[in-house]
Formats: structure tokens, C-alpha cells, sequence
């Protein structure tokens, strides 16, 4: 079951995003290209239709994760800023991509690419009513230019980020590697909205409960920090309640404080119908 956006493992480890493998609402015989747009900026600020073809060149990639199934980059145009990032979906078995788990991998952060993808507003059916779609581009070929360059964090306003900021003052941060300036601490590790459940490693599997993210809080403002980029961040949340739980070497812990953060901003929702912000860090020095 499809919870928020990341990829459900077949394997013991955290609970993921699903998704399926096309999007048959999106699909049309033959896609048009749409020449105008030439960088992430214009696409998100000028929307083609779901389907039109866009090529965009020097975009540095920001992060990147991947499962037996799917794999997904997240791509910035040079300099960052507001509408600067989004979302890129590979799906490994349907034929509408033809990367590899291991060349999605093998984008580093840094990376400078140009990518070609169908542009689509992704939004399952199971969704909760209010949920918000995220902006992607399917289908993708992605080719390195040989050139790396540091992913550059904006500066964005708590509240404009926050775990309930779902109004048109998030709009510009969607998709894009943000700062939030201040001292933050975990209040709570185990969070409603990023509840899932897991497969521990004993034998036979048993499952137990296992949160997908943590939320922070500096003065008034609450943030829902994602923890799924785990090809490229070492903090994690166990999977509790069962005999022999996954590991998890570098564990938040409640109360702990952050000196900085940082992380890509989406909007998510859960199986049980909570919708909110999460701001998901990328490496461990973004926390």
C-alpha cells in the first residue's frame, strides 16, 4: 500500500513510498515536446500538460534513492532558488525507462545532468481528499556532462515549510533543497503522520511499528523531517516491537538537537489520511 511518495522495500528496512508502475491517466500515443521550457523554474512556474516531453540541460542533482523496482533522482537547475527542484521517476520494469537501479545509483550528489522525461502532476486515487500532487517528470533518460557542482540549499522560512504549510506560501519551496535557520529538536520521534510498518529479520519475519520520519521544533513552528533518503543518510528509526529489529546504527533520539537543516520539501499524506509538508534531508551534515 502506497504511503506518501517513497518506495516500499521488498526486503526488512524502512517503510517506503510506492508507486505504481505507470501512470495510466498520464499516458498518451504520441507525446509532444515542448521546446519553450528551459529550466526546472520554467516548468514549475508554466505547467505543460501531463505527457509533453521536456528537455532540460546543466540541472545538478540533489538526491537520489532506489529499489529493486523504481528509482528516483531529485534535480535542481544551477543555484537552487524557489521552483528550482523536482522530482525525476524512473520505473525499472515497465519499459518507460531505461536506467538501471545502478546507474540511478551512480548519480552522486553534485552530479551535473541533462534529462529528457514526460511531465506529470502525480496524485494516486487512494489519495486522501486535500492531498497535494507532486510535480515530476517520468520516463526519464538522464546523461552526465562530466561537470560536478555542490547542490544549493535556499533559504526558506519555517512556517513556510512547516509540517502544515500546504498553502500557496509552500508553492515556491516544492521540490527544492531548503535551509531553515535555527536550532531544532526532535519533539517527537514517533509522529502520526509518518507512521508505517516494517519486516524485522528474525525467523519467520514478524512486523512492528516503524516511523518513516521525525518531527522537529524550534519556537512555535513544526517540521515533518523525512528519513528515506537511506542510500545517502545514516540516521534512521528501528523497527520496534518485534523480537529482532532491522538495525539502526545511527538513531534519532527524542530531544535530540540539530544545529542545522536542511533537506528537500514535498507535500505527503499516509494510508490513514493525514497530509502534510515533509522536508526530507539528504546527507547527515543536512542535520
Amino acid at each position: 500500500m502506497r504511503v506518501g511518495w517513497w518506495f516500499v522495500l521488498a526486503a526488512c528496512g524502512p517503510s517506503a513510498k510506492t508507486h505504481p508502475d505507470a501512470h495510466a491517466a498520464d499516458a498518451i500515443d504520441a507525446p509532444a515536446l515542448d521546446a519553450t521550457i528551459a529550466s526546472v523554474r520554467d516548468l514549475r512556474m508554466n505547467r505543460p500538460g501531463s505527457g509533453v516531453v521536456v528537455n532540460l540541460s546543466n540541472l545538478v542533482v540533489v538526491a537520489h534513492v532506489s529499489s529493486k523496482r523504481t528509482g528516483s533522482v531529485w534535480v535542481q537547475d544551477i543555484g537552487g532558488g524557489t521552483y528550482s527542484g523536482i522530482h525525476v521517476f524512473c520505473n525499472f520494469g515497465d519499459g518507460s525507462c531505461a536506467l538501471s537501479a545502478a546507474q540511478i545509483d551512480a548519480l552522486a550528489v553534485g552530479t551535473v545532468v541533462n534529462v529528457s522525461g514526460t511531465f506529470a502532476m502525480y496524485l494516486p486515487a487512494t489519495a486522501p481528499s486535500g492531498a497535494v500532487p507532486e510535480f515530476e517528470l517520468d520516463g526519464p533518460a538522464i546523461t552526465s556532462t562530466g561537470d560536478t557542482m555542490l547542490p544549493v540549499a535556499i533559504d526558506a522560512a519555517a512556517t513556510d515549510v512547516a509540517k502544515d504549510a500546504l498553502g500557496a506560501a509552500s508553492d515556491p519551496y516544492k521540490g527544492v533543497y531548503v535551509h531553515v535557520a535555527g536550532s531544532w529538536t526532535a519533539s517527537s520521534i514517533t509522529p502520526s503522520e509518518m507512521a508505517g510498518t516494517c519486516t524485522d529479520q528474525s525467523m519467520p519475519p514478524q512486523t512492528g511499528s516503524q516511523f518513516t520520519g521525525f518531527e522537529a521544533t524550534s519556537a512555535s513552528t513544526t517540521l515533518a523531517v523525512g528519513l528515506n533518503f537511506y542510500d545517502t543518510l545514516t540516521y534512521c528509526l528501528p523497527c520496534t516491537g518485534v523480537p529482532a529489529p532491522y538495525p539502526c546504527n545511527n538513531t534519532i533520539a527524542a530531544s535530540q538537537t540539530f544545529p542545522t537543516l536542511r533537506g528537500i520539501v514535498e507535500p505527503d499524506f499516509n494510508a490513514n489520511g493525514s497530509i502534510y509538508l515533509r522536508l526530507s534531508p539528504v546527507l547527515d551534515s543536512d542535520l
